[in-house]
């Protein structure tokens, strides 16, 4: 039973509906597979409740219904739910379905509005995988649609990719710098404004799904072909040849794709210490003189300056490239902590990262990744669950001090009543109150009815509740006695010495003992 006065009723509401709807906005409630028979029945009977949609799709998405989790998804978030867990849902679905496409753009949407920075972390690394999934689906496309993909029409103008260098040498010990240098490459045509240069990966993918070794990367046939599928208008081929122990010499052809034909071939030659200078010379050459475009002298600089010092961790940087391309991330993730090691401001800082990132990826599976939002915060209760606990009367100290708030406002404004008689929870300071004393008493308000509404272990447990029913009725009775009808004609309330309110509440302990 419970006895309020008329204003102390009103903002206990208040309160209540504060926590209510802030205990609402943690997130949706996480549902196994068991759930969905009483989700579909829900969903069905509330279609416009994008919420319930979620939670469909999350249990069909448990209990492996892929497809079913996609249509369900798909249609809430069309719907305008972009929550955290239908946006990361949607991505683990598209990620089962092998749609590396939409579950990167789930993925990629969900880092904006995700609140679990566990599972934000592991998505990011996720994407790195996706990418690289997408790239050899897309190579897969490319040569399936082989017979159609004809025409200058499909070129991209000004586009470049460039093909790893053949290796052409007994130094087993150098090849690596094939895999290195075309690297390096890329980079450096990419500083040109002017050029559109594919990246490494994409080109590998490719390459790939070709089924080439390094030794057919140089044929001018493999460069035509690779140029149409990636719809290239320049590709540039090498050969990376060893003279004598440590002289190196490269042969470079850039082929033009549309007309099949040679644009442009040039050689550049440098000890082993010097291939930097050999590879800088290549690409501004390279640009200027076959693709015929003009550097500006802040790209030429930047051409120049991207470089590593030491020759040893860039031998380590493209083994690392060479089995980052045969999938074996383990021994790419060796070298390039080694090549990181040899020279801390090289390239295998970058590579490092990312191949850690992919290796991270591959070892949670999707069902952890659910796991990890349910267990931290992605997912939320929803609602207010009852505090366990026995019968107490957290909610009548709150209610004293609430009076009591009233009672040190006027006080601190030279008054002894509260006159503003709007019944508000958050009233504004009375005049003269200074912003420290107001602080103060909403803080010790909103304290105790944190603790009434929902106490935590280590708060107050007090047994205010009356067992005695004959007592709470003289106690009321008393109270009626000592009604002032003039205050109360008045509006005004005065401060008691003891609360306007006697409150029972009996909440039975997890063990049903009261």
């Amino acid at each position: 039973m419970l006895h309020l006065s008329g204003r102390l009723a009103r903002r206990f509401g208040l309160v209540l509906s504060f926590f209510a709807i802030s205990a609402c906005a943690t997130g949706l409630p996480d549902v196994e597979a068991t759930d969905l028979p009483r989700l579909q029945q829900e969903a069905a009977a509330a279609a416009e409740d994008t919420d319930l949609q979620v939670q469909l799709g999350m249990a069909q998405f448990k209990a492996g219904e892929h497809d079913a989790a996609l249509v369900t998804l798909q249609g809430a978030v069309n719907a305008g739910n972009e929550s955290g867990a239908a946006l990361l849902y949607l991505g683990m679905v598209q990620e089962e379905l092998q749609n590396w496409s939409g579950a990167r753009e789930a993925y990629t949407r969900y880092l904006t509005v995700g609140s679990s920075t566990e599972v934000i972390a592991e998505v990011r690394s996720r994407l790195t995988l996706i990418g690289r999934n997408l790239l050899r689906a897309q190579a897969q496309q490319a040569l399936a649609q082989e017979s159609q993909i004809a025409g200058s029409a499909r070129i991209t103008s000004q586009s470049v990719a460039v093909l790893p260098l053949a290796f052409n040498s007994e130094r087993a010990d150098l090849e690596p710098l094939i895999y290195a240098l075309s690297d390096m490459m890329t980079t450096d045509f990419a500083v040109s404004n002017a050029l559109v240069v594919l990246e490494r990966a994409q080109i590998q993918a490719l390459l790939d799904e070709m089924a080439l070794t390094s030794s057919g990367y140089a044929e001018p046939t493999t460069g035509a072909r690779a140029g149409r599928l990636l719809r290239a208008e320049h590709v540039f081929q090498g050969v990376l040849t060893t003279l004598g122990d440590d002289d190196l010499q490269t042969d470079a052809d850039v082929l033009n794709v549309p007309s099949t034909s040679s644009a442009g071939q040039l050689t550049e030659a440098a000890v082993l210490e010097g291939l930097f200078d050999m590879e800088k010379q290549i690409v501004i050459r390279t640009i200027r003189e076959v693709l015929g475009v003009e550097l500006t002298p802040a790209e030429e600089q930047a051409i120049l300056e991207n470089r590593m010092s030491n020759v040893l961790a860039f031998l380590a940087y493209g083994r690392g490239l060479r089995e980052l391309d045969r999938g074996n991330y383990e021994g790419a993730r060796a070298e390039f902590e080694l090549s990181a090691q040899l020279e801390p401001g090289g390239f295998g800082a970058a590579a490092l990262a990312e191949t850690s990132a992919l290796l991270d990826a591959l070892l949670l599976t999707t069902a952890d990744i659910s796991g990890l939002a349910a267990s931290t915060g992605e997912l939320g209760l929803g609602v207010i669950a009852p505090p366990a606990a026995r019968t107490t009367q957290e909610l009548l100290p709150t209610l004293t001090t609430e009076t009591q708030v009233a009672s040190t406002v006027g006080q601190v404004g030279g008054q002894t009543t509260d006159t503003d008689q709007d019944g508000g929870i958050f009233d504004p300071p009375a005049p003269g109150t200074t912003d420290a004393a107001a602080q103060q008493v909403t803080s010790t308000t909103l304290t105790n009815v944190t603790e009434g509404v929902a106490p935590t272990p280590t708060g107050p447990i007090l047994d205010l509740g009356s067992t005695d029913q004959s007592t709470d009725q003289a106690t009321q009775q008393t109270q009626d006695t000592n009604r002032d009808p003039v205050q109360e004609a008045q509006q005004q309330e005065t401060v008691p010495g003891t609360a306007e309110a006697l409150i029972r509440i009996v909440i039975q302990r997890p063990g049903g003992t009261p």
